[in-house]
């Protein structure tokens, strides 16, 4: 995976707090279980062969087998601090360990010291030396103020949402009255005018009425009718 927290710039840091520090250490604690169980299980293995050498006393009341456990989780800290700056638990969170002013590479020198001693004082006194990074202003504990050193959050990605315009819809024409106007028999404000259309154009009413008749005009033609009155010049 390729690393893209170098080349920062002036671009001021942003430091780890209290919280998300203890959840990338103890993703990392259970990483470091799950190697020690397989370190057990050799180590019993070898028990077996060679007695009792790996239950023998060496520096205090630490056993050999102490010895090579402590060792092991150790230069897990160590050795990815030193070649990547960061561990799988600090990376699954995003954060790295720098220097203060981002100079140079983390020494060797220093990340042992930082993992080994650092590490042992911050325990002591039920863990201030870890709790002082939720106070400090620059959210440092104290095994980084004895090294110099910083949690920082790594490159973020910027996530920019892209705006869709709404679509645009034809407007909806409005549909015609019912019937005539109260109190009066004039026609209709679409009598002769359809407000639809199709491809071929306007769509004609269903009954049309002529623009110079009226009612009225239309009573008196049934009147004359029925009193023998000519149709089309001709008597009936």
């Amino acid at each position: 995976m390729q690393n893209n927290y170098g080349n920062r710039g002036d671009q001021e840091l942003e430091f780890a707090g209290f919280w998300v520090r203890l959840a990338a250490y103890l993703l990392d604690l259970g990483i470091v279980w799950i190697g020690l169980v397989f370190v057990n299980l050799v180590i019993g293995i070898f028990s077996i062969a060679t007695g009792q050498v790996f239950k023998a006393r060496i520096l205090f009341q630490y056993t050999l087998k102490d010895i090579i456990l402590y060792f092991v989780q150790v230069m897990y800290f160590i050795l990815l601090t030193y070649h990547t700056g960061t561990t799988p638990g600090k990376r699954l969170m995003n954060l790295r360990v720098v220097y203060a002013d981002k100079s140079q590479r983390l020494g060797l020198i220093n990340v042992i010291y930082r993992e080994t001693v650092g590490r042992f004082l911050c325990g002591l006194s039920i863990g201030i030396g870890y709790i002082m990074a939720g106070v400090d202003r620059e959210k440092r504990g104290l095994h980084d103020m004895l090294c110099d050193t910083r949690v920082i959050y790594g490159k973020r990605i910027k996530v920019i949402t892209r705006y869709q315009a709404p679509r645009m819809y034809p407007p909806i024409p409005p549909a015609p009255p019912f019937g005539r106007p109260p109190g009066g028999n004039g026609p209709s404000v679409y009598d002769g005018v359809s407000p639809y259309k199709n491809e071929y154009g306007p769509i004609p009413p269903k009954h049309p009425q002529a623009p110079h008749e009226s009612p009225g005009d239309t009573m008196a033609s049934r009147d004359e009718m029925t009193d023998g009155t000519s149709v089309n010049g001709m008597d009936k």
